[in-house]
């Protein structure tokens, strides 16, 4: 009888009708780190290999395994069982991640989603591949690659034999490849979801495949042996299932939605449900670049300030190493620690986080890099976080001290780029570097780190921030601008800020000029009369003309023609009729009007 017709409570599911319409594969590379290091040492593929982390081997190869090695042994009894047992220093995953990162690039030329699971896993989604490889295949002479779970008593209406056949086939081939290409040896799974394809892989392990048809899925559930066996299932609910009885998938297949629902949420509960029976709609989501950056070191225990220092220094090095070869600037950095509770004899996480300045980090020929005085600051931050998280004035124990990198900034560096202009435009630099007198400060905002919930975790949401340059600076922008002059002057717009330097001696003129029509304010009209009557005709030319070719001798014609056309013409207007002195007001109420907002007027003091 099939579970879903079992009882009332479980009716639900009795009108569920799996979909079947896709065709997912699970590849998984055998025993991931040993490889890499037999593709180093082609020596060591014919002796036992462990590849120890602290005391831990966490992967040994396969003629090791065939002594009793098993996967996070300790090294003490790994060596009892295989005394010749040869072990690797583990700990430095440099290569490792290098090694992940061409399986995964190999893998996206089948022009199909790939989601990374780990280091050594991938899941990708072969369905619209499929869809055209059905246009030129000859169904009748297909056959499965590698084995099948359990034959067919009928095919399935929906064609999803045939289109696992072919995906099996697929399979083949990306393991071929990257074989051939990289030399790692890998398993396979082809399934209609991503359940069963992770679950059925490493049935006929290493270097082979395995396929599942949708109708055995329930029969496949039910021979794991527990819940824990369901890759979305964890330890705690794990421990709620076994507290009621409910330790082998199968038991969970049989149990009613009611009894789940008095546990769990209604959504888990049906979730829970459709798992033990190998149903799982979740999508294979394409694999971007990570949203961290990370590393943890794990000890027995470390009570003194100094010794936690020197782990976060071997941190940060190894960590600036992933952001170099990643490419993109940090923005954010998490502190992680695990404190050992001698009172309850277990340990928890905490963890604080902040933003850091981008300017810490510089681009050497396209090369992220940090000076050795910027990681003397970060050395600070990062000590400073920890002082936040623990409370030196009492005895401390920490058995894991993590680092992370957790928001990165894309490096624009395009010619039209916002930021190739600010960082290369010296002018724009010493128009932003100009000193003010007046007393300023600028605060910022507090981010809240909130890592992802477990059981070992306390999420705080206290975060220090370390100021960002971009608030800061532009908080400090706007109070010099207020300690200037009140006069406000109007922003020109599509202006090279470069442009508006004025030397030493242009810089007189102008003072000269200002001077010249303040003292004219001041005397009769008769008198300036006079003063306009020696260069009438050049005025009037230049009222008149399109162009600055007779501007007066202290003006720059190349300035005066990038500037938008209405200020061209008040300054005519203004060089035309000197005598006037309502202009000068005129001009100064139209300046003060509100103009659009413009990026240059961050860049230029309002006088």
């Amino acid at each position: 009888m099939d579970v879903r017709d079992m009882d009332s409570s479980s009716s639900t599911f009795t009108d569920i009708t799996s979909d079947h319409g896709k065709s997912i594969i699970h590849i998984d590379i055998d025993c991931f780190y040993a490889q890499v290091e037999m593709l180093r040492k082609p020596e060591l593929r014919s002796e036992p290999l462990g590849i120890q982390q602290k005391n831990i081997v966490v992967t040994s190869n396969y003629e090791a395994r065939k002594y009793g090695i098993k996967k996070c042994m300790l090294v003490t009894e790994a060596l009892k069982v295989c005394p010749n047992l040869k072990l690797l220093n583990g700990e430095d995953l440099h290569d490792y991640r290098a090694a992940s990162n061409k399986i995964f690039l190999l893998l996206q030329n089948w022009k199909s989603p790939v989601e990374k699971l780990g280091m050594d896993e991938n899941f990708i989604d072969v369905t619209n591949l499929i869809q055209e490889k059905l246009k030129s295949t000859n169904i009748g002479n297909l056959t499965i690659t590698g084995h099948l779970y359990s034959e067919p008593s009928m095919d399935c209406p929906c064609g999803c034999h045939t289109r696992l056949k072919i995906a099996s086939q697929i399979a083949n081939e990306m393991r071929q490849k990257i074989l051939d290409d990289l030399g790692f040896t890998t398993c396979a799974g082809v399934a209609h979801n991503k359940l069963l394809s992770k679950l059925i892989c490493p049935l006929h392990k290493p270097n082979d495949q395995t396929t599942i048809y949708p109708e055995h899925g329930v029969s496949f559930m039910s021979t794991l042996e527990s819940v824990r066996s369901i890759p979305s299932i964890g330890s705690k609910t794990t421990e709620t299932l076994i507290s009621h009885n409910i330790i082998s998938v199968s038991d969970l297949q049989q149990v009613s939605l009611d009894v789940l629902k008095k546990h769990f949420s209604s959504d888990m509960a049906v979730r829970l449900k459709n798992l033990s029976l190998g149903e799982d709609n979740t999508p294979v989501k394409q694999t971007g670049r990570p949203q961290s950056i990370g590393l943890e070191d794990s000890f027995k225990t470390v009570s003194v300030k100094s010794e936690v220092e020197e782990k976060f220094t071997a941190l940060l090095q190894r960590l600036l190493i992933l952001v170099r070869e990643d490419g993109r600037i940090p923005v954010s950095l998490r502190v992680t620690l695990r404190k050992k509770d001698v009172k309850r004899l277990s340990s928890h996480r905490e963890s604080r986080q902040c933003q850091i300045s981008p300017s810490i980090f510089t681009i050497n020929s396209g090369t992220v890099s940090v000076t050795e005085a910027g990681q003397e600051k970060l050395m600070t931050i990062i000590m400073r976080l920890f002082n936040k998280l623990i409370d030196l004035s009492k005895p401390f124990h920490l058995t894991l001290v993590g680092l992370a990198f957790t928001k990165f900034q894309e490096r624009m560096t395009g010619r039209s780029s916002i930021v190739n202009y600010l960082m290369n435009d010296l002018s724009v630099q010493s128009v932003l570097n100009i000193q003010s007198d007046c007393d300023t400060s600028a605060s910022s905002m507090d981010y809240s780190a909130v890592s992802p919930s477990s059981s070992t975790t306390t999420d705080l949401s206290d975060a220090e921030v370390e100021p960002s340059p971009k608030k800061p600076k532009k908080v400090t922008w706007i109070a010099k601008r207020r300690c200037l002059s009140r006069e406000d002057v109007a922003s020109p717009s599509k202006l090279k800020v470069g442009e508006l330097r004025l030397n030493s001696k242009e810089l007189e003129k102008v003072s000269e000029l200002r001077l010249n029509s303040r003292d004219r304010s001041l005397t009769p009209r008769a008198s300036p009369a006079k003063d306009v009557s020696d260069n009438s005709d050049a005025m009037r030319d230049i009222a008149e003309g399109g162009n600055c070719d007779e501007c007066p001798s202290y003006v720059d014609k190349e300035v005066f023609n990038a500037l938008p056309e209405e200020m061209q013409q008040e300054l005519k207007s203004m060089w035309k009729n000197p005598s006037n002195s309502d202009m000068p007001r005129a001009i100064t109420r139209n300046m003060n009007k509100t103009k659009p907002n413009s990026i240059m007027k961050y860049f230029v003091p309002q006088k």
